[in-house]
């Protein structure tokens, strides 16, 4: 863990904690353990950390994000709950910035945004560092799930994501379905912002026109991926090698309503707007 709870409640970076002006008493960031936990010091190589001693209480419960490994979503839940919980209580932020303009098909790239391609494989390198003060960038979805791969879940819950102008929490902008589809029918989305949509593929399909990508419903609420004919060449996909896949998927969401019924589509124009999640 990066981050503890002081006793008086405040939020500490391991980087900036020192025992004699904060105190010895420092806690678990999960409001379902706190237990207590121990100072580790950096080396050459390795970041301070905070870590239980697994003594008496000083043990994560069942139920904290600590105690073993989560899957995506999973990790997902806990970074809502901790980012409600943390941000604007002296917890440190990551800053990066999305740009996915080379994933569009239809993008032309600037003169100016050529110069700067070679930078991009450097941007591409997600790790995020707690003490980096630089804004790194994110040019994929891949790039995206490799920081859930590749982080602790304090460091996943800093992170604001800069898109279109907007900061906007990771755990507000990577959304279920069931969620994304309260959140848009309520009017409760970012106007002409994309989103992230995890679940799971049920079905799909490709007509002439279209293909439909189905996720699994979930209390009745259904999600359709859409892709149009004319983006048919950037897709490699086959309809039925998606279904049975977890999936992230990034596109325009949009309100659909069929025989008075609503649905949540989400509009994608090619194979690099969907990643397979394990």
């Amino acid at each position: 863990m990066k981050t503890a709870y002081l006793n008086n409640g405040e939020v500490i970076d391991a980087l900036e904690y020192i025992e004699s002006i904060h105190g010895s008493e420092v806690y678990c960031i999960d409001q379902s353990c706190k237990a207590p936990v121990i100072y580790v010091s950096g080396t050459e190589t390795k970041s301070p950390y905070f870590k239980t001693s697994g003594k008496h209480n000083s043990k994560h419960s069942h139920d904290c994000g600590f105690f073993r490994t989560l899957d995506f979503k999973e990790s997902l839940q806990k970074i809502e709950d901790y980012q409600k919980e943390l941000i604007g209580n002296g917890f440190k932020e990551n800053i990066i910035k999305l740009n996915f303009n080379k994933m569009d098909p239809e993008y032309i790239s600037k003169s100016t945004e050529r110069t700067a391609e070679d930078k991009s494989k450097t941007e591409e390198r997600v790790k995020v560092k707690p003490d980096s003060s630089t804004p790194q960038t994110v040019t994929s979805l891949k790039s995206v799930y490799k920081l859930f791969t590749s982080n602790d879940l304090d460091i996943l819950s800093s992170i604001i994501i800069s898109v279109k102008g907007f900061k906007i929490p990771i755990s507000e902008l990577i959304l279920g379905q069931k969620s994304i589809h309260d959140k848009l029918w309520n009017d409760e989305l970012i106007p002409r912002m994309p989103y992230f949509v995890y679940g799971k593929i049920e079905f799909a399909v490709k007509r002439e026109k279209v293909m439909y990508i189905n996720f699994e419903k979930i209390d009745d609420t259904k999600l359709t991926v859409v892709l149009f004919d004319k983006y048919f060449k950037y897709f490699s996909y086959e309809p039925e090698s998606l279904i049975g896949k977890e999936v992230m998927v990034w596109g325009d969401v949009r309100k659909n309503n069929y025989k008075s019924a609503n649905s949540t589509e989400v509009v994608i124009k090619s194979d690099k707007y969907i990643e397979i999640i394990n």
